[in-house]
């Protein structure tokens, strides 16, 4: 990273930490449902 861009990026950097995150979580629930909606129609 720049020297530039070093002073002052702290909080900005905590902030894409916690989107990332947000991120996995809706990627996990979204897999969660495929998945469920998946063993549903094949034991049903």
């Amino acid at each position: 990273m720049k020297e530039c861009c070093k002073t002052g990026s702290e909080p900005e950097r905590k902030k894409k930490g916690l989107q990332k995150w947000i991120n996995y979580i809706i990627y996990i629930i979204l897999a969660l449902i495929v998945g469920g909606a998946l063993i549903l129609q094949l034991f049903s």
